[in-house]
């Protein structure tokens, strides 16, 4: 069984792609993978580590506000094509799948004439672009919540929708480093047992706001937490601190499950890759979503479930916030109910299912 693996720009869209295909090699350990992204994104190096060859290909970004750049996208869109018929050409796959990004597009559009099955998977609470242009063509669409499945007509996003609803609902893959039994190790970022961890997350590509609220405070952060500090690429930060650690990637991928596995509180954006990971480990997290973007959708979900603390972008400021992160130390009876209601927000075998899903799909069993 031959798929190609279809995402990119971030590494949002590529988490959950990687820990579905960990699940097919479980069942079709023979089963070849081809990963298509976008030159020079983040998820060559993600892809890399995971042993998968990666190739790339123009990403057609169409911007959905005034921008001088949306002149070239047809251009770069007959590029892509063109890309995505010579990559879907020479590997032939059975299935394409995909969990967002823009290469997405041409290479579902084209492995179709080739007759492969298509599957498409929904992070977010809002239907992405993306995934509005390839549902009409899709065989599988999933979501990683249930009203986004209910919410998830098939259409082209360009015209009239259509009422009949084909969303399943299975929730959001990941990788299997977060199932392990084995107690982390605490030597692997030089952490002691002495105070508990605060990790800070701002995304593969770095959170400018989240970099600097955490410079401001952390003189007071470090009176009662070790801090493990992911800043984003090319962001680092100036601070030294024997109970500070700073990475601008925490890599490999072991040793970012290990970080998020040992944490006691976690300061993240609302990117759902994040929060399933936070869901996966019934985590307590501080969610600071970025704003006018889907993750505010995301966010809200935490927030009418009581699953998580989020802060605006006013609220989250280095006078407020070790004020919050110790109230929330200091306060059992809250960690506790915003641990189990997290743990319950999505399935815990989406991969799996997904997994099979896409095989028998493939065999025409389904």
């Amino acid at each position: 069984m031959k798929i190609l693996l279809a995402g990119g720009g971030s590494g949002g869209p590529v988490t959950p792609v990687l820990a579905v295909a960990q699940e097919i090699k479980k069942f079709k350990p023979r089963s070849e993978f081809l990963f298509i992204g976008t030159k020079g994104g983040m998820e060559q190096k993600l892809v890399s580590d995971f042993g998968i060859p990666f190739r790339a290909m123009p990403a057609a970004k169409f911007r959905r506000y005034f921008s001088l750049k949306n002149l070239f996208v047809p251009l770069v869109f007959i590029a892509s094509l063109i890309s995505a018929w010579r990559l879907v050409n020479s590997f032939q796959p059975d299935a394409v799948f995909s969990a967002g990004g823009f290469v997405a597009v041409p290479i579902c559009w084209i492995a179709k004439l080739h007759k492969a099955k298509i599957i498409i998977h929904q992070q977010d609470v809002r239907i992405s672009l993306t995934n509005k242009l390839i549902a009409p063509i899709a065989d599988i669409i999933t979501t990683a919540f249930e009203y986004s499945a209910k919410n998830f007509y098939v259409g082209s996003g360009l015209f009239a929708k259509n009422p009949k609803n084909r969303a399943e609902w299975v929730g959001n893959p990941f990788r299997s480093e977060f199932a392990k039994n084995a107690a982390p190790d605490r030597k692997v970022l030089n952490l002691h047992d002495k105070l508990p961890l605060l990790l800070i997350l701002g995304g593969a590509t770095g959170a400018v706001q989240i970099n600097d609220v955490i410079r401001a405070c952390l003189p007071e952060l470090l009176k009662s937490h070790q801090v493990v500090h992911q800043t984003g690429t090319g962001k680092s930060i100036d601070f030294i601190h024997p109970d500070y650690h700073q990475y601008e990637l925490i890599t490999p991928f072991d040793k970012y499950a290990t970080a998020l596995r040992l944490a006691d509180i976690v300061i993240a954006r609302g990117g759902l890759s994040t929060i399933t990971e936070l869901s996966a480990l019934g985590k307590i997290a501080l969610i600071v979503p970025m704003f006018g973007t889907h993750q505010e959708e995301n966010a809200t979900i935490l927030r009418h479930t009581v699953s998580a603390v989020v802060l605006d972008e006013r609220e989250f400021n280095p006078v407020d916030l070790p004020n919050i992160v110790n109230s929330l130390k200091f306060n059992p009876q809250r960690q506790k109910l915003l641990s189990e209601n997290i743990s319950r927000l999505m399935p815990k075998d989406a991969a799996a299912r997904l997994a099979k899903l896409i095989i028998k799909t493939v065999n025409g069993t389904r």
